[in-house]
């Protein structure tokens, strides 16, 4: 029983994170364009902290944990710098930040 429950969570949060990257770009679509911090920087790196609440260099010179999202396909492509900041024991998270560079159709 506790595989079932562990296999639903995490297909929850898989099918979180694609709503909400969807929601984004249909809002997009019928608000217009909006900032690339803000159309893409919590769906693509799907924070423990949303929005984050620290700056990436804050996270970056603690404990933490760090990966890259590319988000965008039609017009400017971005790659997101994502972190999670440990507690000191490095027993959960405390904090969540990210940095973003278009790497196409910048224009």
């Amino acid at each position: 029983m506790k595989k079932q429950w562990t296999k639903l969570r995490s297909n929850r949060r898989k099918v979180l994170a694609g709503a909400g990257a969807s929601g984004l770009a249909m809002a997009t679509a019928v608000f217009g364009r909006s900032t690339p911090a803000h159309a893409a920087n919590w769906a693509c790196c799907t924070l423990a902290f949303s929005p984050p609440n620290i700056t990436y260099a804050n996270c970056t010179g603690s404990p933490h944990w760090v990966w890259q999202c590319t988000y965008g396909t039609v017009g400017p492509v971005y790659r997101y710098n994502c972190c999670e900041k440990y507690n000191s024991s490095k027993t959960s998270y405390v904090g969540s930040a990210t940095k973003y560079t278009c790497i196409s159709n910048c224009g």
